[in-house]
């Protein structure tokens, strides 16, 4: 083999060598677990066009989960605009957090009549 051939493959092999990512040494620590979800302090299932529980009363700082039992779409929309769920299809859930205390009144989007009420104290 010639002296230029075996440089430019040395030079081709360099190149491709510096294209390639570098292969970091395995991290053996242990990950830390997951921290499980808070729970949610209440849960109001949407079945038969009805929110229910309604009301219901949450302190500060908790969670509600909705849940749409309903074979059509569900939003759970603030009066005030404040959350939207957006579309929430059959089996599908959605959770706020209520922060601060106050009524808290929502409709569904699709069926203006289905009304609700998160009180929070």
């Amino acid at each position: 083999m010639s002296t230029t051939l075996l440089l430019r493959s040395a030079l081709g092999v360099a190149l491709l060598a510096s294209c390639l990512p570098a292969v970091a040494a395995a991290d053996t620590s242990p990950s830390p677990a997951p921290s499980p979800a808070a729970s949610p302090a209440a849960i109001v299932d949407t079945k038969n066009f009805q929110y229910a529980p309604d009301p219901v009363t949450v302190k500060p700082g908790d969670t509600v989960l909705f849940k749409n039992s309903d074979n059509l779409p569900h939003t759970v929309t603030a009066e005030d605009q404040s959350f939207n769920s957006d579309k929430m299809d059959n089996g599908t859930t959605w959770s706020h957090v209520f922060a601060k205390a106050g009524t808290y009144k929502y409709f569904c989007a699709y069926h203006s009549y289905m009304r609700g009420t998160v009180i929070v104290k």
